[in-house]
């Protein structure tokens, strides 16, 4: 079977210290999962990341009370 060669752009909201380690690879991994965090949770709603960025992360005190949202493409 052939595939078609298409990419999908992902939304990933994310805390400071998440951020920090995203910085550090040069934006070119997303850090290994935190103890309290088990699963990589992206969006396809660039919106709905940046609700959850807005109202959980910057709410939350292991996010630094600071919410980004991330995009990439896979």
């Amino acid at each position: 079977m052939r595939y078609l060669e298409q990419t999908i752009t992902l939304f990933r909201p994310v805390g400071q210290k998440e951020m920090n380690l995203i910085q550090q690879s040069d934006y070119l991994a997303f850090p290994p999962r935190l103890p309290f965090q088990p699963i990589f949770y992206p969006v396809i709603q660039e919106n709905y990341a940046v609700q959850i960025a807005r109202y959980w992360n910057t709410t939350d005190a292991a996010s630094g009370y600071v919410g980004y949202v991330t995009r990439f493409c896979v």
